[in-house]
């Protein structure tokens, strides 16, 4: 009869077999953990890493990065799933964003040009603007926080203001 040597022990091959599944080893071998031969299949849904993206194994060239690992392609924006792997990013809640998303969930994109505040900020109205972006909406010209008037959802400095609507 044929036999085989494994884990310190003999065995027919019939015998020799996945602690988890029960399927008989092939040409594919078998991976050991506490003793026992695990398919490679079994052995890594029970015991890789899981990707935080995608939660299947990890089993090369991985990212390390909010408190576990991720496949470079799963790790991505949360809300435009734009790829992250650069190693850029910003954190909300666990979860991973780009910098346009993370600054649209905190409330800090100017309301003139739609892209984050990250410096100086104006609010008025209960928007953020860059200071420059904070203009008339008649003249374009720039205003002051406590002297511009508001219209429809408009801002506009005092002089446009009163030339239109008084």
């Amino acid at each position: 009869q044929k036999v085989l040597t494994a884990l310190d022990q003999t065995w027919h091959p019939e015998h020799f077999f996945c602690a988890h599944c029960g399927k008989v080893f092939g040409d594919d071998g078998f991976h050991e953990r506490g003793g026992k031969p695990y398919c490679r299949q079994d052995f890594l849904a029970m015991f890789a890493p899981k990707c935080q993206g995608c939660e299947h194994p990890v089993t090369a060239n991985y990212l390390s990065a909010l408190g576990g690992v991720w496949h470079a392609e799963c790790l991505v924006c949360t809300k435009c799933l734009s790829s992250l792997a650069s190693g850029s990013f910003f954190e909300l809640e666990g979860r991973p964003y780009c910098e346009l998303h993370f600054h649209q969930r905190q409330g800090s994109v100017c309301h003139g040009c739609g892209r984050p505040v990250t410096g100086r900020c104006m609010t008025a109205v209960g928007r953020k603007y860059h200071p420059e972006h904070f203009i008339c909406a008649y003249c374009l010209g720039q205003l002051q926080k406590g002297t511009f008037r508001e219209h429809g959802d408009k801002m506009y400095c005092p002089a446009c203001h009163d030339k239109l609507f008084l």
